[in-house]
């Protein structure tokens, strides 16, 4: 009884440590899921165009965006996903300046900084309370606490006298008092969803904490890490790279996939950085990888995802697990739901919570009247 009610404790304190930041990552989330189709809704003009007979060339497009934004600097390109979607350029960082722009006209759209659309403010208040690295680091640490709240849930919810009454952990309820109620929706609600708060908690750590996850995932599976991105042979007589449509047309014949994203170097020792979509891929931007020289065009390294080491093919699901794609629309929906857990039952063991201190408090001050 007593390392049960140190458990308690436990459990108790955690919640009320990490459970503002849960309820706020949690509902964030759950509007997150649908981002693309909500900003589809809110923006149509940037987000969408009529679709055309033929692209005009990526650099072209790029040459005007770098014209109309010349004190900007380019980072990534999103690629149209669809024959309806436009390009997206992210500038200066991951989330300031997106500039928009049409795919058949080379026309450039509109522009707006992240924080300024709804849910570019909600997708930031999610990936890092709008307070950057710290923010970043704060979710994560939550997330991990969210999982020691699981597990000191799952020893509160066995029944002290064995599993004979384990059953009454999964009922509720429904005619008996108001707390007693709330008792059994907190504990019943806890154990029905404790696996997919453990898988989501967990695939979140791995997003703030990507390396330390990594490193662990290929220590468990006996995994050689993935190759560390290639330096391009800095060439000071280069003035600009090489053409990116060509850049593109290799890619695509190295490996014959869809194009996702472009990454820009930043640095003049930096590669650029073709990533693509292969067949069978989870992952909804990919994880294969062209590297290219950025003076020379020369490629560097090629990262297949279907040849990848087994360490690296499970944590390449994580993101699409954390985010609900990997099922498709059943399972996003399901992250929905699951984004409303952590209020619920931050709520119910609030109520809990006072509960028990009330009646403490009672029957201390009858102690003192007596």
């Amino acid at each position: 009884m007593k390392l049960r009610r140190i458990i308690f404790n436990l459990h108790l304190y955690i919640g009320l440590a990490a459970g503002l930041f849960l309820i706020v990552s949690g509902l964030t989330g759950s509007m997150v899921v649908f981002r693309d189709e909500i900003e589809a809704l809110t923006h149509p003009e940037l987000m969408e165009t009529a679709v055309g007979e033929e692209h005009v060339p990526v650099q072209a497009v790029l040459d005007a965006v770098r014209h109309a934004y010349p004190e900007d600097k380019l980072l990534y390109l999103r690629m149209p996903r669809t024959p309806q979607e436009t390009y997206l350029f992210k500038m200066n960082s991951a989330h300031d300046l997106f500039v928009y722009a049409d795919s058949y006209s080379g026309e450039v759209l509109g522009a707006h900084r992240q924080k300024e659309t709804f849910m570019g403010w909600i997708a930031l208040v999610h990936t890092e309370l709008l307070v950057g690295e710290l923010g970043k680091n704060i979710l994560g640490v939550s997330a991990l606490l969210l999982i020691c709240m699981c597990g000191t849930g799952l020893f509160l919810w066995w029944p002290p006298n064995g599993i004979r009454n384990i059953s009454r952990g999964f009922k509720i309820g429904w005619p008996a008092p108001w707390k007693k109620f709330i008792f059994d929706a907190h504990r019943a609600f806890g154990i029905y969803t404790i696996i997919l708060l453990i898988i989501v908690a967990f695939t979140g750590v791995s997003l703030v904490f990507n390396k330390a996850v990594a490193e662990l995932i290929n220590s468990l599976t006996a995994s050689a890490p993935r190759p560390s991105p290639p330096n391009s042979r800095v060439n000071e007589a280069v003035d600009s790279m090489s053409s990116l449509d060509a850049l593109l047309y290799q890619a695509d014949r190295i490996l014959p996939a869809p194009t996702t994203w472009i990454t820009f170097p930043q640095t003049p020792q930096a590669p650029l950085v073709v990533r693509k979509r292969t067949t069978g891929e989870f992952h909804p931007n990919g994880r294969s990888f062209v590297y290219f020289d950025q003076y020379t065009g020369d490629v560097l390294l090629v990262e297949n995802a279907s040849n990848a080491s087994l360490g690296a093919r499970i944590f390449n699901t994580f993101y699409p697990i954390h985010t609900g794609v990997i099922g498709g629309l059943a399972t996003r929906m399901l992250q929905v739901v699951m984004g409303f857990v952590p209020l619920f039952l931050f709520a119910t063991g609030y109520m809990m919570w006072r509960n028990r201190r009330k009646a403490r408090l009672h029957k201390n001050n009858s102690k003192v009247a007596y």
